[in-house]
């Protein structure tokens, strides 16, 4: 699955240009109840500016009129430029890993001439995940096997001959050592049936249901 397959389209956002004053800003932010926003200028995103950065500027700087500083001062005075990107093409596996690993609201979704097309967020992710491991199809079935060659074509050949359609499949680290955890998603209409063989042939199965 690809990143430009779960982005919010840059037509669909709500962006704030450089030039904007921070009261112009506000009433965007405020309008949805955003926490941050892009700052887009000529389709290339330059930054990203967070809310509370808004107040935390109006207190740094001590001044004594909140109006004037809504209406002189600008969002290019006071967002952030340091944004993280992600290239259209890219997995969202990669995506996943970097919006775990730094602290952002969004990654910024470019294209090859790093062109701004949206965002990728983390309710995004975690939609992407669920059509991954497939939570509202087929059976949930977790076997566990050794970690040695063979073990999972033998899986894979006896649901075959069950005439199993496995609707997806993955393999996860069951943290013992020498053996993994694979959750599969089956469409099978007797899934007692399916697991009473599949013990039959050796395999531990873990736990199964919806």
């Amino acid at each position: 699955m690809y990143v430009r397959n779960h982005l919010i389209k840059l037509e669909d956002l709500t962006v704030l240009n450089p030039e904007e004053s921070v009261r112009q800003a506000l009433e965007k932010i405020n309008s949805k109840d955003f926490l941050s926003l892009p700052v887009v200028e000529d389709r290339k995103i330059v930054g990203i500016l967070m809310k509370e950065a808004i107040f935390r500027k109006y207190f740094e700087e001590e001044l004594e009129s909140k109006e004037y500083y809504l209406d002189n001062y600008k969002v290019g005075d006071i967002y952030n430029s340091d944004v993280k990107y992600i290239n259209a093409n890219e997995l969202i596996e990669k995506a996943s890993y970097l919006l775990n690993s730094i602290r952002t609201p969004f990654l910024a979704v470019v294209d090859d001439k790093n062109n701004f097309l949206g965002i990728l967020t983390h309710s995004a992710i975690f939609k992407a995940f669920s059509e991954i491991f497939g939570f509202d199809i087929g059976h949930r079935l977790v076997v566990h096997m050794f970690d040695i060659p063979g073990q999972l074509a033998r899986l894979t050949e006896l649901l075959k001959r069950e005439n199993i359609n496995i609707m997806n499949l993955t393999v996860l680290d069951a943290k013992v050592m020498g053996i993994m955890k694979v959750v599969l998603r089956v469409d099978s209409k007797d899934i007692d049936g399916l697991v009473n063989k599949l013990e039959r042939e050796g395999f531990k199965i873990g736990e199964f249901g919806q």
